[in-house]
């Protein structure tokens, strides 16, 4: 059972094949069809509430067959908060990641990225975590104004890509550790008041 009490179909790919698709054939071959009712291309991408707990709970041992470290999802789409507080954490809007995703010259859907962080908002501490979530552009999906249902799965259901990225060292961070290193060497002594935080 995934969390949430949620049956998973452990996905299978074809030996010899990976699962490495674009933002744009997320939109046009997996989420529009998914939307649609349509068959997919390969049955790959579990459905899941990838926003109902931290990401290293989700069950990512399921997922074969892609790039390491990243994992694929259609989920509930995130609320329009720029925070989404969970239980130890919170997942905070990254503006510099958003943006729409366009193919053959339409604008296709659009692309939000969330990363994770330990402890309460603002204050949190970065994680290597992190979900870029695709959602389809309603004009981009041909329903018609009565299919309620369709208009619904539009509105919610959004692909996620999870990623589990290491943050990039400042140079001071790396700086520190080196002379923390040199010091244990015993080739310069560190004044305690700098070892304080």
């Amino acid at each position: 059972m995934a969390s949430g009490g949620q049956a998973l179909n452990v996905p299978v790919l074809i030996p010899g094949y990976r699962f490495i698709p674009t933002n744009d054939e997320l939109i046009v071959y997996y989420l529009k069809r998914k939307i649609m009712g349509q068959q997919l291309p390969c049955d790959v991408i579990p459905t899941i509430d990838v926003y109902a707990s931290n990401p290293d709970k989700l069950p990512l041992d399921d997922l074969k067959g892609g790039e390491a470290n990243e994992w694929f999802f259609f989920s509930t789409r995130s609320k329009d908060d720029d925070v989404i507080v969970l239980d130890g954490g919170y997942y905070a809007m990254d503006p510099e990641g958003a943006g729409p995703i366009t193919w053959e010259g339409k604008t296709v859907g659009y692309v939000k990225t969330l990363n994770f962080y330990k402890g309460s908002s603002p204050d949190g501490k970065e994680t290597e975590w992190m979900v870029e979530e695709l959602r389809v552009n309603p004009e981009f999906v041909p329903v018609d104004n009565d299919d309620r249902s369709t208009q619904e799965k539009i509105e919610n259901l959004v692909a996620c890509r999870v990623s589990r990225v290491q943050p990039e060292t400042e140079w001071y961070e790396y700086f520190d550790e080196e002379i923390e290193k040199e010091a244990k060497r015993g080739k310069f002594e560190i004044p305690a008041s700098l070892l304080e935080e």
